[in-house]
């Protein structure tokens, strides 16, 4: 089993939440066929979308943040066995915190869904020009659409905040947004015009 496995059946067995097989696929064909060079992620866990995303070329470099300092021991501990310290560095920080003059051909967002729209409005700055903003988990395990899967009152207040941020990306003018429901748990590519 080799190494990326590995990280990806540890975040199973021990409930660390990780890009869903379908999404991860989908973002890294969109790095290689956009030749995105220069990434920022928001919710690092333990490393394992940076690492995939970093071997999609050799040249693509990544800031990633992470809050949890467990998760980023563990995260920092896999990108060095993937050799991938100089080209990923692990930002111990709330990414709506972390300030940067950089602009990112990709602002991946997979943090804490209920503020997507806190973390997007932090960063369009860093945007580069042509740059999109990659959202996972807008579908929230189909619960966005049918709020009735769950009984949970805290569950049903973050999938209503999930859909009011994904209906602003959606019908805003001032984006451009191609919307995945079917990829992953929903993923949604939005370009600032």
């Amino acid at each position: 089993m080799n190494k990326i496995d590995e990280i990806k059946n540890y975040a199973q067995e021990n409930h660390v939440p990780i890009m869903l097989d379908g999404g991860i696929e989908f973002l890294c064909e969109y790095i290689k066929k956009e030749n995105t060079k220069r990434i920022l992620e928001c919710g690092t866990a333990i490393g394992y979308s940076s690492i995939k995303m970093a071997k999609c070329n050799d040249d693509i470099l990544i800031d990633t943040c992470e809050i949890n300092p467990k998760l980023v021991e563990l995260a920092r501990q896999n990108i060095e066995t993937e050799g991938l310290t100089n080209r990923i560095t692990v930002h111990q920080i709330d990414a709506v915190l972390f300030e940067t003059t950089e602009k990112y051909d990709l602002i991946f967002v997979d943090a804490a869904k209920a503020q997507y729209k806190k973390y997007m409005e932090h960063f369009l700055g860093n945007v580069s020009q042509d740059g999109v903003f990659v959202f996972d988990n807008l579908c929230f395990h189909g619960i966005v659409d049918n709020p009735e899967l769950t009984k949970s009152r805290n569950t049903k207040q973050l999938v209503k905040k999930i859909k009011v941020f994904r209906d602003f990306i959606c019908t805003d003018p001032k984006f451009e947004t191609l919307y995945y429901p079917e990829v992953g748990d929903g993923v949604a590519i939005v370009k600032v015009k």
